[in-house]
């Protein structure tokens, strides 16, 4: 039988591996739902459980490439409280534990802190992804995306983060998808087509993509003068 843990996200109690969950529960840590096992607090008026795997994220971290000014601690975000990913841009649960920069107010949750600065795609083989700060058209939903993007600076070839975690093409998308990933050429032509076809709400949605890349940048700037 393992043995009783200490966790710093509930130092209130000692928590116990539990292998096998019988009615729905959610983990207090990233919010998601448990699958598999986890660790459960045993006190009823807790309620406290937690991802095996979430268990194992550190409190502190330290060189986060999308913020490595300062480190960012682990957290939990106030019951009534409402946060926005500065990576992905989805909404953070209430009550649950990110990654949050005091001085700055940057934060992100643990899944999005896996992430890393160059990553490899199946929607795009021939060359590595960057996460940039920036706008873009993503390739696999053909929607905006912006503040940060995962591209090909030589193919021009853009995906959203939350494209990246898991979100698949449609079939009126796959064909776009498959060739701008086989030739440069082809890609640049389908490039051209999608921009053309651009619908006035779509350019109002590059502009406020754009209005947020401006401020993001200027809160950069303006910590550094701080410092």
């Amino acid at each position: 039988m393992a043995m009783p843990v200490a966790h710093f996200s509930h130092p209130q109690h000692e928590l116990k591996l539990r292998t096998k969950y019988h009615l729905p529960r959610f983990c207090d840590l990233c919010g998601e739902k448990l699958t598999g096992s986890g660790y459960n607090c045993h006190h009823r008026l807790c309620d406290f459980d937690l991802h095996e795997e979430c268990a194992k994220y550190p409190q502190t971290l330290s060189s986060f490439f999308a913020h490595p000014w300062h480190d960012l601690t682990l957290a939990r975000t106030d019951d009534d409280g409402r946060r926005i990913c500065d990576l992905c841009r989805e909404e953070v649960p209430a009550g649950v534990f990110p990654y949050h920069c005091a001085p700055c107010g940057f934060g992100v949750p643990p899944r999005c802190s896996r992430l890393p600065q160059t990553m490899s795609s199946m929607l795009h083989p021939d060359h590595s992804l960057t996460a940039l700060p920036d706008v873009g058209t993503c390739a696999a939903c053909r929607e905006l995306c912006f503040v940060w993007v995962y591209r090909c600076g030589l193919c021009n070839f853009d995906i959203h983060i939350e494209c990246l975690h898991g979100a698949r093409p449609s079939a009126t998308t796959t064909t776009t998808i498959t060739a701008a990933t086989s030739s440069s050429s082809s890609s640049s032509k389908e490039k051209e087509s999608s921009l053309g076809d651009k619908s006035v709400g779509g350019l109002a949605q590059a502009v406020e993509g754009a209005a947020a890349v401006a401020g993001l940048a200027e809160s950069l700037m303006n910590m550094f003068q701080n410092e």
